[in-house]
């Protein structure tokens, strides 16, 4: 059976049997009362060290508290993190197949543009030299009509009619009388 703690009552009140060459009573007294002394100091300095302890184990406590909220918070924050760099690749990918689809509609518009340019460029040849056979021939048909003019009233050109134009543009150049 174990034993209660000793108190500094217990030592207090400790008396000891009287033998024929025992202790002396003042001094075995003032022993008891030192170490009952001791006692009650060690046993007050236990008592403020537990109370000390328990305020540490709160506080310790505490601290656990706020090391857990703080990790759950940057937690959040990591994911809030990575969710927000995903949402902006997202936004980055959609905003780069606009721009994308936009490029590829401008060079579509111009591509046909500069078909449709090429197109007219072609057609306005076609249209110069379809007129300028058709002057040519206009001009080649004037020559016979004046000749046959003069032919027809006998007289005789103070120069010759320059020869029918031959090829195109600028082939030969009506001189002036």
């Amino acid at each position: 059976m174990p034993q209660a703690p000793l108190t500094p009552l217990d030592i207090e009140s400790r008396r000891f049997h009287r033998e024929l060459f025992g202790y002396r009573r003042r001094e075995v007294d003032r022993v008891l009362r030192a170490a009952a002394d001791a006692l009650s100091a060690a046993n007050l300095r236990c008592e403020e060290l537990e109370r000390r302890v328990a305020e540490l184990e709160k506080e310790v406590e505490g601290f656990h508290q706020r090391e857990r909220t703080l990790l759950h918070a940057l937690a959040s924050s990591e994911r809030l993190v990575e969710e927000r760099k995903a949402q902006a690749q997202r936004e980055a990918e959609r905003i780069l197949a606009d721009a994308r689809r936009q490029a590829e509609q401008v060079l579509s518009r111009a591509r046909a543009e500069v078909t449709r340019v090429e197109q007219q460029i072609l057609r306005l040849k076609v249209e110069r030299e379809t007129f300028e056979n058709r002057l040519l021939n206009l001009l080649d048909e004037h020559r016979r009509l004046i000749e046959v003019r003069r032919q027809e009233s006998g007289l005789q050109a103070r120069s010759p009619l320059p020869p029918p134009l031959a090829g195109g543009e600028g082939a030969t150049r009506v001189e002036e009388s």
